[in-house]
């Protein structure tokens, strides 16, 4: 082990069975819990693979049950909200995409905070600028929920917009240790805008709350991926 450059212990090729993490200066070590392995298995081959780059290679049969469970149900509980409270015509497309973005957002959330995402999505070779990047795209389903739902869609966009991507600039640019509290205070502070009239959608006002939990607290924020039998 050597010291890094905060003056605690860091693991190398001696680590238990290989793997790698960091222990605290005068913290006790007991047990194999201790260690955190950053290290993804291979995805499998075929069509397998691409389910592993999605959710993360060796994830648990645990986790992708509360993928598709908890996923599924926090889907149809936007889609459930919409129905209930939208009380204006709705076209075929606007169902359409409610449908799509509440299994998309819903699965995500599950998804992006299992130990196999944080893992694969947090890997030493899966960039700021990759995490930035995942983000981005999201940049889309709020251009889209706004033309099909607000009536000022231009506004709506770029508030939203503007917003979600500073509060992942400031998150990607924050001190890992420091990461967690900025990912919580951020999300909640755009959740509290996101009370203003301007972004008022009958029966899809859960659309901010959920796009901040899939987003910053999901996808952008480093957390340890404990695995089975750690304690």
């Amino acid at each position: 082990m050597t010291k890094n450059e905060h003056g605690q212990m860091e693991a190398g090729a001696g680590a238990p069975n290989g793997e790698v993490g960091t222990i605290g200066v005068g913290q006790k070590v007991e047990g194999p819990g201790m260690w955190v392995n950053w290290h993804p298995p291979k995805p499998r081959a075929g069509g397998l693979g691409a389910w592993d780059r999605f959710v993360g290679p060796g994830a648990t049969g645990a986790e992708e049950n509360l993928q598709l469970i908890l996923g599924g149900l926090i889907a149809l509980g936007g889609v459930a909200l919409f129905w209930l409270l939208r009380g204006e015509p709705t076209s075929v497309w606007q169902w359409l995409f409610v449908v799509v973005l509440a299994f998309d957002i819903g699965g995500g959330i599950v998804t992006n905070s299992t130990s196999a995402a944080k893992r694969w999505y947090h890997r030493a070779e899966h960039t700021k600028l990759k995490h930035f990047g995942f983000v981005a795209t999201h940049l889309v389903h709020i251009a889209l929920l706004a033309f099909l739902f607000s009536p000022n869609p231009f506004a709506y966009s770029i508030a939203l917009g503007g917003l979600l991507v500073l509060a992942t600039l400031i998150l990607l640019l924050t001190p890992l240790y420091l990461q967690r509290p900025m990912a919580v205070g951020l999300a909640m502070l755009i959740i509290l805008v996101g009370q203003l009239p301007l972004f008022d959608l009958a029966g899809l006002n859960w659309f901010i709350p959920a796009l901040m939990l899939k987003l910053l607290l999901g996808h952008a924020l480093k957390e340890a991926p404990f695995q089975p039998g750690d304690r």
